[in-house]
């Protein structure tokens, strides 16, 4: 009886799911008329939004791979960029303000002959499907709170309930229950419970 229960629960929350056209939306989650959404993947699933999260920024994976999960009750501001090539995790209850920037990747060839050519396949054809960016995950936890123009580095996890200081670049992982701030970002104090 349970596991019957659960299998109507799950059809039923899948009802009120939207399935966009390029990502998975959940339950009453919010994607703004400035929000930007580019998944040239073809599998929605690659880029998932949580339940009752609100997204203001752009969406991004590039050609060669990415995806973008993000937890329920989050928040995406204006002009805020999460691009991926490996992948992006964020949270339930993550706060990211605007004009924040988030990448698991170079985003360009350190080559310059290979920059060209990322660029002209970019303004003819797309992203390149074959490219080394040097990609490395990107973990937000639960409860951050990522303050106004900062930018997030590859590789880079950042513990849960931490506060990341606006206008910072956090270039190494970040502990929970601590502020972080600066550039490059370091723990300026701990977090009482």
């Amino acid at each position: 009886m349970i596991n019957k229960f659960k299998i109507i629960l799950k059809k039923f929350i899948n009802l009120f799911s939207a399935r966009h056209k390029n990502c998975v939306v959940g339950y009453k989650s919010e994607i703004y008329d400035c929000a930007r959404i580019f998944n040239g993947h073809k599998a929605p699933s690659k880029i998932r939004i949580g339940d009752y999260t609100h997204i203001r920024g752009e969406l991004l994976l590039f050609g060669h791979g990415g995806a973008i999960q993000i937890g329920d009750y989050c928040y995406v501001g204006e002009n805020t960029k999460i691009w991926s090539g490996a992948s992006i995790k964020i949270g339930d209850r993550v706060l990211i303000s605007h004009n924040c920037n988030i990448f698991d990747n170079d985003t360009h060839p350190i080559d310059h002959a290979a920059r060209h050519e990322q660029f002209k396949a970019i303004i003819t054809t797309g992203h390149p499907g074959v490219i080394n960016l040097n990609d490395r995950p990107v973990v937000i936890e639960n409860d951050v709170l990522i303050g106004a123009n900062s930018t997030i580095l590859k590789g880079v996890t950042i513990g849960c309930r931490s506060i990341i200081g606006a206008g910072s670049v956090v270039t190494g992982n970040i502990p929970a229950d601590v502020v972080a701030a600066g550039n490059p970002a370091r723990i300026i104090k701990k977090i009482n419970e």
